[in-house]
């Protein structure tokens, strides 16, 4: 489903619309990728009710309500030139509150050198971070491979202490918007794939196998969100 700029911004300023669905299901995927013991419901209720239903983590409750933010934060932002101060800043929301903040690891590259669990996979040293970053965010984006190239590579930067993977996938959404492509959300039933794709463009840059797994999330997200077809119509004629 293709949401430009101004729709996508539109329906942010709609309660109980497409957007918050939107919202959630990116949220859920995106964090769960990365362990949140947050179900959909509980995280509709989180969001509508202001309200921690089930038992989590103090950093999973924390990241999960940064989320929300981030994600309404990002669509807000839109219209600004992603920047190396906008990543940081993205960072800054996502990770605030957090045990992080205490080590000093919030909205700053990383100052020691992390590393993968279970994959050989060489990551950028903190001092390569701030240059290799500068080159990437000048990389133009047009298409759906010119996206999975971009992700490959953040992710093998791996610009910050924690968070990597759910500021990647950020970035992803805002480039499916500002670039008028079917938005992608990395299921989680495709959770084995991605990783295996995105192992394989980092150590052979064969970009086939992350297209396709973005090319499935695009197509589960569709028949996911369906029933908003006419809505996305009717907002589309309101904005242009």
């Amino acid at each position: 489903m293709k949401i430009p700029i101004n729709a996508m911004q539109r329906l942010s300023k709609i309660k109980n619309s497409i957007y918050d669905d939107i919202k959630i299901e990116y949220l859920y995927h995106s964090n769960k990728l990365e362990g949140s013991t947050f179900n959909i419901k509980q995280l509709n209720i989180l969001l509508e009710e202001k309200m921690v239903v089930g038992e989590h983590s103090i950093n999973d409750v924390q990241e999960t309500i940064n989320s929300l933010e981030l994600f309404d934060f990002v669509i807000e932002t839109l219209n600004e030139k992603l920047t190396d101060r906008l990543l940081r800043e993205y960072h800054s929301i996502l990770k605030k509150n957090t045990s992080d903040e205490k080590y000093g690891f919030v909205g700053v590259y990383k100052k020691i050198p992390n590393k993968l669990r279970n994959v050989n996979i060489e990551l950028a040293q903190p001092y390569e971070v701030e240059e290799l970053i500068k080159i990437l965010l000048k990389t133009k984006i047009t298409s759906i491979e010119d996206i999975a190239d971009f992700h490959q590579k953040f992710e093998h930067i791996h610009p910050f202490q924690d968070g990597n993977g759910r500021i990647g996938r950020f970035i992803i959404l805002r480039q499916c918007i500002e670039n008028k492509i079917d938005l992608i959300t990395i299921d989680d039933e495709y959770n084995k794939e991605y990783r295996e794709a995105l192992y394989e463009a980092q150590t052979s840059e064969s970009l086939g196998k992350l297209v396709q797994v973005f090319e499935k999330c695009q197509k589960r997200l569709d028949e996911k969100l369906q029933s908003y077809t006419s809505t996305i119509e009717q907002v589309l004629k309101e904005v242009d």
